[in-house]
């Protein structure tokens, strides 16, 4: 099936292509069947520890492996079958949400054992975002990248939106347990998405597949001589380590700065989506894939956190959150944009790798830190500390590259590191929790 020349308008526009309507609609499922797990986990661990550092080792510990495993993830989604992939690592999903249900609801939850489910769920996520990031490429044309990145990052913001506001209410109702019991359920939903899509033919990875031996390494070459590559994960990376740590921050602003309890604590994680959502659509509408865009984001994200961490009032903390969220998503959605339309096709989920990695592998030493400062300081210090360092990386950055000059790698880079030409009419193929929010599953 051959792409039209003329590419389709508005934010919605990639919803035209059938499979990835069906792909980014099974995953709104379960994005919010994830969502609510990642209230509901955090709250339980906070009730049981009382501890602001516990709290962050489970969110940490998560990422941990995105850290020290990212770059081979990518490598096996440039090796192998994206969709099978995907099926695997939605499958295991589903297995460590039906542990999780087992052992609330059975009262035999020990720590420790958290901490592990926490870290296998990271190590799943660290094979499932590169090759979800790079499937997701597969179903639209190049000229089509923009908008299914920004409707990706729109789907895991909806998903929070309304996930968080139903854990608030099902906690209180049913408790935690149940709340991992319909996670694990939202999973058999996009497993029978994936099914039923049938990716085009030639977008599999082919013969020339690469090698083991130094493949994770070429990813970082290949981001390393590019500056402005350089620059974008810089941000990112510095800004979703120390200042993208809401289940941290927000989890003890409930509990311990407002005392408003869960439904509280999902109330805010409402708020925050509300703006995410208005941010993702405005950028989606007017995405400028440039480093302006990256760095201008970081710097109004950092001032509007820093200004929610000052409020008073719970209600006043309430209304910081909505352009807290604008401005995330600003930063998220031009990052993404600009990275998935600089990548070469053969290099993608190697690229997407160091993406992930530099996004949320981070977050094994930036929430610890968070949650120790929120401790030992004060709650508003941990959340201001954050909003500090996206404001400092931002105005760094945007000085190191108004004064640098090309590299001699960037110059002289190999033929494959160059994006392709926009395809034609008859040759084109294809060409972004959560983090979730991410940085979380299915980000």
């Amino acid at each position: 099936m051959a792409f039209n020349s003329t590419v389709p308008s508005g934010v919605f526009a990639a919803l035209r292509v059938r499979d990835y309507r069906i792909y980014w609609s099974t995953g709104l499922v379960s994005n919010t069947g994830s969502a609510m797990q990642g209230v509901a986990l955090d709250w339980f661990v906070l009730t049981r520890t009382h501890s602001g550092t516990a709290l962050g080792w489970v969110a940490g510990l998560q990422f941990a492996p995105v850290l020290l495993f990212g770059l081979w993830g990518g490598v096996l989604a440039d090796r192998h079958d994206r969709r099978t992939l995907l099926l695997w690592t939605q499958a295991l999903y589903a297995a460590q949400a039906l542990l999780l249900t087992g052992m609330v609801l059975s009262g035999h939850a020990p720590l420790w054992l958290l901490y592990v489910l926490s870290f296998a769920l990271g190590c799943v996520f660290t094979v499932e975002n590169p090759a979800r990031l790079s499937f997701v490429t597969e179903l639209v044309g190049r000229p089509l990248i923009p908008k299914a990145a920004g409707l990706n990052i729109l789907s895991l913001n909806a998903a929070r939106l309304v996930g968080p506001a139903i854990a608030g209410v099902l906690i209180g109702a049913i408790g935690t347990g149940w709340v991992f019991a319909l996670n694990a359920a939202s999973f058999t939903v996009v497993l029978a998405g994936l099914l039923s899509i049938r990716p085009r033919q030639g977008t599999a990875p082919g013969p020339d597949r690469p090698p083991w031996t130094g493949a994770g390494a070429a990813g970082l070459r290949y981001v390393a001589a590019r500056p402005e590559l350089v620059g974008v994960f810089t941000v990112f990376g510095l800004t979703a380590t120390f200042a993208v740590n809401f289940p941290t921050t927000l989890t003890l602003f409930a509990g311990r700065v407002f005392d408003v309890g869960s439904r509280g604590l999902g109330f805010m994680n409402t708020a925050l989506a509300v703006g995410t959502v208005a941010g993702t659509m405005a950028a989606t509408r007017g995405i400028s894939p440039r480093v302006r865009t990256v760095v201008v984001g970081a710097l109004l994200f950092g001032g509007f956190e820093a200004l929610a961490a000052l409020m008073p009032s719970y209600p006043a903390f309430l209304v910081l959150l909505l352009p807290v969220g604008f401005t995330l998503m600003t930063l998220n959605t031009a990052v993404s944009a600009f990275v998935q339309s600089e990548v070469s096709d053969a290099m993608r989920g190697r690229v997407m790798a160091v993406y992930t990695v530099i996004s949320m592998g981070g977050s094994p030493v930036g929430a610890p830190a968070v949650g120790w400062i929120s401790q030992h300081v004060g709650v508003r210090w941990g959340l201001a500390g954050g909003a500090a360092v996206a404001v400092l990386v931002a105005a760094a950055v945007a000085w190191w590259l108004a004064h640098a000059t090309p590299t001699p790698a960037a110059v002289t880079a190999p033929a494959v590191a160059r994006p392709n030409p926009a395809p034609s009419r008859t040759a084109a193929r294809e060409p972004t929790r959560e983090p979730s929010t991410g940085g979380t599953p299915h980000d």
